[in-house]
């Protein structure tokens, strides 16, 4: 048995085998960009028409290049840009319903209706009313406020018009009755 730290000489009797060659080398790879070291001045070119570029690699420890957006061809749809480097997308802004013209509209609905009921007309001012408020408080809800505004005027117009003629109907019937 031989100790495997004592060198071993080749054997008289076997046959020396020639050494293994070594690999060949590997081609030179470049080397990876220094963080910390500045890039060195470049000579000015010259100027190039304008083409969309993609934001730098940022520095370690420092803050991420802001995404340029690319020109965007008429009638493309617009992606929403995608969050960088872990930040969160930021919180849509709430927006208000527009209570006072959908109220509007609801009231005027109401009060079309009951005008021939003979209460629409006290839902057709509240209608107009609201509409009023909703056009001054809400100018992004135009259709909700521009219908309770129309059809307020139609239901107090249409209130008026069934009251006359009711009131002319009765006069006609108690003029007949007294006749006899």
């Amino acid at each position: 048995m031989s100790d495997p730290n004592t060198p071993q000489t080749p054997n008289p009797e076997q046959p020396s085998s020639s050494p293994v060659p070594p690999p060949p080398a590997a081609p030179a790879q470049p080397a990876a960009p220094q963080y910390d070291a500045p890039a060195a001045p470049q000579p000015p070119t010259p100027p190039q028409p304008a083409a969309p570029q993609q934001p730098a690699a940022p520095q370690y420890g420092g803050a991420p290049a802001a995404p340029q957006q690319p020109a965007q061809q008429y009638g493309a749809p617009q992606a929403p840009a995608a969050p960088q480097y872990g930040q969160p997308y930021a919180a849509a802004p709430a927006q208000k319903s527009p209570i006072l013209s959908i109220l509007s509209l609801v009231a005027g609905i109401v009060g079309l209706i009951g005008a021939f009921f003979y209460f629409g007309v006290l839902f057709a001012i509240a209608a107009v009313v609201l509409g009023f408020l909703g056009r001054s408080k809400e100018p992004q809800a135009k259709g909700f406020w521009l219908t309770g505004i129309i059809l307020g005027f139609v239901a107090i117009a249409l209130e008026v018009i069934v009251i006359i003629i009711a009131v002319v109907v009765l006069a006609s019937i108690g003029s007949q009755l007294s006749s006899y």
